[in-house]
């Protein structure tokens, strides 16, 4: 781990867990005793999970809480490559849970919830049901293979449902033995997900058509597809035609909302009385994905990016975050359980948490959650991946920066809110995505957007969404709401812009000023501070620690980041070279985290402004003026 690090774990509950249980109020979360809930969080999954030793987990945890993280989502558990996972070490049959592995999870668990992280359980990511496990029909699906992963599948087989059922109940009734509260019943474990990255509306509905040699399972999906057809009075060749826009997107939401309503049913009965999330819009699914998601109490969504996002014009192209966007459903919370830089290692991959953070602060987001923290063992040094980025300098120094500005609200949610509308004929027929959609691209950087449910006379339970009280503008989605000749895209707030030519993002705001991207050849000026930096590609973000603005605060946070390449089992950082100019209280002194000053030289006060000399501070990624 790096050394030293700042101590965000004071903006944390500990333990978590100690303002009551979760609860959604319309858009917004609140815990029982009223406290607002935002949460800033961090995939851990896979190997991390049952191989890592418990002086290590109590390590890890205390380290995500000084980061700045409240979350922690526990993911691959049950996945078929990780050895051991729940079932145990190459087990036979996954109808039994394991009782070394829960003991490892009940070990996570209690050290996460001592340091005010909250959980988030996954009910099913990647098990692969065996031979023995009673599946009906398991040979149709298996094909000669001895196991099968069940995706799509599980909407239309009773013995497949009968079995993850029964593994919600097992999972959700176990007693943690270090807290005594079964994971249900224990207010730090705030979400679950019934199953992860599963969808019948653009994925995995074309696992059951005629030509992919299943006869039984797509007897099963033909004859519900002509039910539906027959009782709603439309076409029954485009019911079943799961690759098109149109009839199929209303027969495959209704299929997932019969499956996942059963699920709920189940995990309700257990005692567990957290946010419910379905599946995930993921995967370039359009708006058509989202009605069956709306059946649990928090919508989510997963988005990976690349290089250069930075630089993308919003009226030719879209980025990540924009995937995101569209899951935003009027008056439902909304989580985004996996972004990350797809590509490793992106040279600029550490703009990301900003971007996200940003983002997530401007449009109202509830609970950001990268992927991943870790997916090895944490007991010794990590080989570098994006999956396993709790030592990866590029994408952790700009964590807490990232976790201060999004918790503390250093951002404001955006003054004008879009509605994207469409009635239920373009709901479903038309694939409305942010890459068909120059309406959507140009307008969630500068304006906050919400996606409406349509009246849907085939989907009854469908709730149509209500705006009356909102104030809003109906989204056109053929417009673009950039000028021609834009070469910037800004918050309407004022607190941030993407200068897409340059790539470029700057935030402005009382509390957090910050630069980040390609700097060098240019000064950046914020309202209090100029950011002079020569190398290429970095990110500089100055913060206020105390809740006053920058220009009165008696501790500000410094945090740095620039290109870091990853060798065998560490990386190569490239220093930062140029200067800083912080106009602050005049009686601050610039210090690592945990000494008393920092490099000699490395700091002045001129001309009622701190100037930093970057190349002078030496190694590190955060610094302190106090």
């Amino acid at each position: 781990m790096e050394t030293p690090i700042p101590d965000l774990s004071a903006l944390n509950h500990q333990p978590a867990g100690r303002h009551g249980k979760i609860q959604a109020v319309g858009d917004e979360l609140f815990f029982a005793d009223g406290t607002p809930a935002r949460f800033w969080g961090a995939n851990l999954q896979a190997y991390a999970l049952f191989t890592t030793e418990p002086r290590f987990m109590r390590a890890h945890a205390q380290r995500l809480s000084r980061l700045g993280f409240n979350l922690v989502r526990i993911h691959h558990h049950d996945s078929h490559w990780v050895q051991p996972n729940i079932f145990g070490s190459e087990a036979q049959t996954t109808r039994k849970l394991d009782a070394f592995s829960l003991k490892k999870l009940d070990q996570w668990i209690a050290a996460l919830k001592a340091e005010g992280l909250y959980i988030w359980l996954d009910l099913h990511v990647g098990r692969s049901f065996t031979n023995e496990d009673g599946v009906e029909d398991f040979e149709e699906i298996a094909k000669g293979e001895t196991s099968i992963r069940v995706k799509g599948f599980s909407y239309i087989s009773p013995s497949i449902e009968a079995l993850m059922l029964d593994f919600q109940d097992k999972y959700l009734r176990h007693i943690n033995k270090i807290t005594g509260l079964s994971y249900a019943e224990d207010p730090a474990v705030i979400a679950v997900m019934i199953t992860n990255e599963n969808d019948l509306t653009h994925h995995f509905g074309n696992a059951l058509l005629p030509d992919k040699n299943v006869p039984r399972h797509n007897a099963v999906y033909m004859a519900a597809a002509r039910e539906f057809a027959l009782e709603n009075g439309i076409d029954p060749e485009l019911t079943w035609r799961s690759w098109l826009h149109g009839p199929s997107k209303l027969f495959l939401n209704e299929l997932e909302r019969r499956f996942n309503d059963r699920m709920i049913e189940n995990i309700e009965a257990t005692g567990f009385e957290g946010l419910i999330t379905t599946t995930s819009l993921w995967g370039g699914m359009s708006v058509a994905g989202l009605p069956s998601l709306t059946r649990g109490s928090m919508v989510d969504a997963h988005s990976y990016g690349s290089s250069g996002e930075v630089f993308y014009d919003p009226r030719t192209r879209s980025g990540f975050l924009d995937w995101l966007s569209i899951g935003q459903v009027v008056g439902m919370p909304f989580s985004v359980s996996e972004w990350n830089i797809g590509e490793f290692p992106g040279d600029d991959r550490f703009i990301a948490p900003l971007s996200v953070a940003v983002r997530a602060a401007h449009q109202g987001w509830d609970a950001p959650i990268v992927y991943g923290y870790a997916q090895q063992p944490l007991n010794g040094p990590l080989r570098p991946t994006n999956w396993s980025m709790a030592e990866d300098p590029a994408m952790m120094a700009m964590m807490p920066a990232a976790a201060l500005l999004y918790r503390q609200g250093h951002v404001r949610l955006a003054e004008k809110t879009y509605a994207l509308c469409p009635d239920h004929e373009a709901f479903f027929g038309n694939s409305i995505t942010p890459a068909s959609s120059v309406g959507i691209r140009t307008i969630v950087e500068q304006s906050r957007l919400v996606t409406c449910m349509p009246d849907t006379p085939a989907l009854p339970w469908l709730q149509a969404s209500v705006l009356e009280e909102q104030q809003h503008e109906i989204l056109d989605t053929e417009h673009s709401y950039l000028e021609p000749d834009a070469q910037t895209v800004a918050a309407d707030t004022g607190d941030f812009y993407r200068a897409f030519n340059d790539g470029l993002i700057v935030i402005d705001t009382a509390k957090t000023q910050a630069a980040a991207g390609h700097l060098s050849d240019k000064t950046v000026a914020t309202t209090n501070v100029a950011f002079e930096v020569e190398n290429p590609t970095a990110a500089v973000v100055v913060q206020s620690l105390d809740d006053e603005e920058i220009t009165t605060s008696g501790r500000i946070l410094v945090s740095l980041a620039g290109r870091a390449v990853p060798e065998e089992l560490s990386f190569r950082i490239e220093p930062l070279v140029g200067r800083l100019q912080i106009k602050a209280s005049p009686r601050l002194t610039l210090r690592f985290p945990d000494q008393k000053k920092a490099a000699v030289g490395a700091h002045s006060f001129q001309d009622g402004m701190h100037v930093i000399d970057l190349e002078k501070l030496g190694a590190g990624n955060w610094f302190y003026l106090e």
